[in-house]
């Protein structure tokens, strides 16, 4: 749901509430990826992997050949998981594949396929149409410094 913001009439002089325009997602992903930059822990690997820009033959055919896969995740984190339990402290490797949509957007088929495959494999697949909500997902899986504040609250 887009936000709303007060602008005067130009001939009645009347304030009125104007639709603001909802983000493309690449401003979106700029506005995310701008905020985590200062914020993620230092041992949180944050990646986009630029599958999605137009190109001309030539080069989608070479991306193709070097293995470009449809469908993935606008940015990618990895980073070692931490726990202990009555067996004892273990670690993992773990991985979030974060995907930007747009409100009212859809994942295309390979998305879906991409996404149904991460998660087979043991990662996590999220799907977030604003900034609070990519913060959050980042930070209910701790990757968020605890000594920052973000989004109005601490990510501990």
């Amino acid at each position: 749901m887009s936000e709303r913001e007060q602008q005067k009439d130009l001939f009645t002089r009347r304030w009125r509430g104007v639709r603001l325009p909802d983000p493309k997602e690449h401003e979106l992903q700029i506005q995310v990826v701008t905020m985590l930059r200062w914020c993620l822990r230092p041992d949180v690997i944050m990646r986009h992997v630029p599958n999605g820009e137009l190109r001309d033959k030539r080069t989608a055919a070479k991306l193709r050949a070097m293995g470009v896969l449809p469908g993935s995740a606008d940015l990618e984190f990895f980073w070692k998981d931490y726990w202990e339990n009555s067996e004892g402290s273990h670690t993992a490797f773990a991985a979030l594949f974060l995907e930007l949509k747009r409100p009212g957007g859809k994942l295309s088929e390979e998305q879906v396929a991409f996404a149904l495959a991460v998660r087979l494999a043991g990662a996590e697949f999220e799907v977030v149409t604003s900034v609070d909500q990519a913060i959050s997902a980042v930070g209910r899986r701790h990757l968020i410094r605890p000594d920052v504040e973000v989004c109005g609250r601490r990510w501990t």
